[in-house]
């Protein structure tokens, strides 16, 4: 369960700040269950995704969908490093949350997480020192209580700046308002998004995808390298660390609320999984924001 883990962050988002390479960069295919937004401070080199390949250079903002393989080849050294900053996120618990006020942007980050022939490259240099502020601001924020909320007006300032910057990413262009169909491993974790807390039950998923279990548990686990326990194991103590940090329900009420049988055993999986007990995580947590 430990690569699964290593998957899927504790948190709504993994966050990338600042990071340079300056030699042995080695560009490879690869794929991220969630949404991917790279921006560039420095580099040069190019960027390959959906059979079309888009220049890498200061100002670049670029977003890659949910199991969309994407290369990135950037040319290093120490006279020319490449420093970017990288937020990877699933809409689910990190996206959509405030969008519903705007729905415009809603309908924007819709058409870039499911579009089909989107474009995924945008050219912001003009705009490097607003945007480069935000993600100052942005970093700064995830050291203080209010992260939550801070993130929610992050990806909002960084969709109005793609919808302002890009006629091809208004979502009310009629050009291409064709949606890619959902992986079966996407559908999957959007029922166990709205059903992880309730005792899980095949059946139910099987009769609601019209998919037999099987095929459902070989796809899910082919498509994203865990099995449907594993995830939903990490998706529950993922919201075990957001209970325990965010309110003050005792540890047996939270275990309870998430479908775990006992709170031994919800003890005993979450110091497994995150190498601390749920009463050591909540201290060890608050007295980092103190």
């Amino acid at each position: 369960m430990k690569n699964l883990f290593e998957q899927i962050d504790l948190k709504p988002f993994n966050w990338v700040y600042r990071r340079v390479s300056e030699q042995n960069f080695q560009g490879y295919y690869h794929w991220h269950q969630g949404c991917e937004l790279l921006f560039v401070y420095r580099g040069q080199g190019r960027v390959i995704v959906n059979q079309q390949t888009y220049e890498l250079k200061k100002g670049m903002l670029f977003f890659f969908q949910p199991f969309q393989l994407h290369k990135v080849y950037v040319e290093v050294s120490p006279q020319s490093p490449y420093e970017r900053s990288i937020l990877h996120f699933d809409t689910m618990s990190f996206g959509e949350k405030n969008l519903n006020f705007f729905p415009g942007l809603s309908a924007l980050l819709k058409k870039l997480q499911f579009g089909v022939n989107e474009l995924q490259a945008f050219d912001l240099e003009n705009d490097y020192n607003y945007i480069y502020e935000l993600y100052e601001q942005f970093n700064k924020s995830l050291q203080t209580n209010n992260w939550e909320e801070d993130s929610q007006l992050f990806l909002m300032q960084l969709l109005s700046c793609i919808r302002i910057n890009s006629t091809d990413a208004n979502p009310d262009s009629t050009s291409n308002n064709k949606l890619r169909p959902l992986f079966y491993s996407e559908k999957i974790m959007n029922w166990i998004e709205a059903h992880y807390k309730e005792p899980f039950d095949l059946e139910h998923l099987s009769n609601e995808l019209h998919l037999s279990k099987s095929y459902i548990s070989r796809s899910f686990k082919r498509e994203t390298g865990s099995s449907l326990t594993e995830y939903l194991t990490i998706r529950r103590i993922k919201e075990a660390c957001q209970l325990l940090e965010m309110t003050n329900k005792s540890i047996e009420l939270i275990g309870e609320s998430l479908g775990f049988k006992s709170v031994s055993y919800f003890i005993q999986l979450f110091k497994k999984l995150v190498g601390t007990t749920p009463h050591q995580y909540r201290l060890s947590h608050r007295r980092s924001h103190n």
